[in-house]
């Protein structure tokens, strides 16, 4: 197995347990028993159920070791499960069938009074597990679209994302659409993150991000929909390095964002419907980052009954905020790429040519640059950072080169080669 599969295996392990990553016990082990009872699509290993046992292991090894701990490694143990008869399970079916109203713990019961139960008998647990993933019983008809209200208890606990379509500018001479990336911040309500852009990208979300933490700190859970930037496996792999836990929403299910959704239909009524004639994206967001500091954060906010501002500093002398360096930022928030070396130590990047040492002449290498920066190059071998690639100089390399017959001429005129 490549490195590249083992870092793809430990994404889709950390979206698994993301989202309960700072949720209290009980919580997780009802979210582990729901994601216990589906498929999931893993590299290498194809589509397979993972037990609550093993995503309660990945979590511990999470806490434990960071991503890293994630990745697979070789397999200790060469048991096999053992397999329940087809006689058994044609019982199963069969009293599942007749009194689909039983309970499994009832069915078991059952199956053992009537000596149907197999030899050696088969574990309660198991026949739940059998029961569940075929869906033999009915397990109640409890509504799946009821919610509460509810707001966490400090400032950093839990931070909502989400784009919003805004109004056309001007760039390059063009009017395009702008789109607003923005965060907000369950507790206190503060915008702590926002930008418009040109399109509803991960690079323009990741720059979002990446300002939000250096300014407020890292979040605990940072909640999104399914869209394809918040999917990506670029932001999973930030929020892996951050210690974040990055949960989804249910599809199609934005009134579960309602805060956000809520913030956006403020910026609507009352910023955007002041915007007269076409403004340049840069305009634009100096105008948004005004009304925030004068109107929407110094405003009373009904669902607080207080202003953003004043709960944001009350509550942020209560807690710890985890403030990462610049430095971190930029390595949690490095954009991976590959290409090959030319024959003269060089790779072309986004317009640019840059040198690269000698030793990886005609190899695939692997840059990676800060998200906001696409200038400042890295070149990286086997996860380990090997410098910063600098631009081609020309006039420099050429008073470096000095081809065969130059030297040849200079030995002459110096007088060191006898005739």
């Amino acid at each position: 197995m490549d490195n590249e599969t083992r870092e793809q295996i430990a994404l889709i392990r950390y979206k698994l347990i993301s989202p309960v990553l700072a949720e209290p016990g009980r919580v997780q082990n009802e979210y582990f028993r729901t994601q216990a009872a589906k498929y999931h699509e893993f590299p290498h290993y194809g589509r397979r159920k993972v037990s609550v046992s093993t995503l309660k292991s990945w979590l511990r090894i999470y806490k434990k070791e960071g991503f890293a701990g994630l990745k697979p490694k070789a397999r200790s143990d060469k048991g096999r499960p053992r397999r329940s008869s087809p006689e058994l399970l044609n019982a199963i079916s069969v009293k599942s069938k007749a009194y689909p109203h039983l309970t499994a713990k009832r069915l078991h019961e059952m199956l053992t009074e009537e000596g149907l139960i197999g030899n050696p008998p088969i574990h309660y647990n198991t026949l739940l597990r059998i029961v569940k993933a075929q869906n033999l019983l009915q397990f109640g008809n409890t509504r799946g679209d009821v919610r509460k209200r509810f707001e966490v208890d400090h400032v950093n606990d839990l931070w909502m994302c989400d784009f919003m379509h805004g109004p056309r500018v001007s760039i390059s001479r063009r009017l395009h659409k702008a789109i607003l990336c923005a965060i907000i911040d369950d507790h206190s309500r503060m915008i702590v993150g926002h930008a418009f852009a040109a399109s509803e990208t991960v690079s323009s979300l990741t720059r979002v991000l990446k300002e939000a933490f250096q300014v407020f700190g890292l979040p605990k859970r940072l909640y999104v929909d399914n869209g394809a930037s918040f999917s990506s496996d670029f932001l999973a792999k930030s929020c892996a390095l951050s210690g974040i836990s990055l949960v989804h929403s249910k599809p199609y299910d934005s009134p579960s964002r309602g805060k956000i959704e809520r913030a956006f239909r403020t910026v609507r009524d009352r910023f955007l419907s002041g915007i007269t004639g076409t403004l340049s994206l840069e305009e634009l967001n100096a105008a948004f980052t005004i009304w925030l500091n004068d109107d929407y954060h110094h405003r009373l906010h009904t669902g607080i009954d207080e202003r953003p501002i004043d709960r944001y500093h009350r509550s942020i002398s209560e807690v710890d905020i985890r403030r990462p360096t610049k430095a971190e930022l930029d390595e949690i928030f490095l954009v991976r790429n590959e290409r090959v070396v030319n024959n003269d130590a060089t790779i072309s990047f986004k317009g640019r040519i840059y040198e690269v040492p000698t030793a990886y002449i005609r190899q695939r290498i692997e840059i990676r640059h800060p998200v906001d920066d696409d200038r400042d190059l890295y070149l990286y071998d086997s996860d380990i950072r090997v410098g910063k690639l600098r631009f081609v100089d020309k006039r420099q390399n050429a008073r470096v080169f000095k081809p065969a017959h130059c030297r040849q001429v200079l030995s002459y005129a110096k007088g060191e080669v006898k005739k």
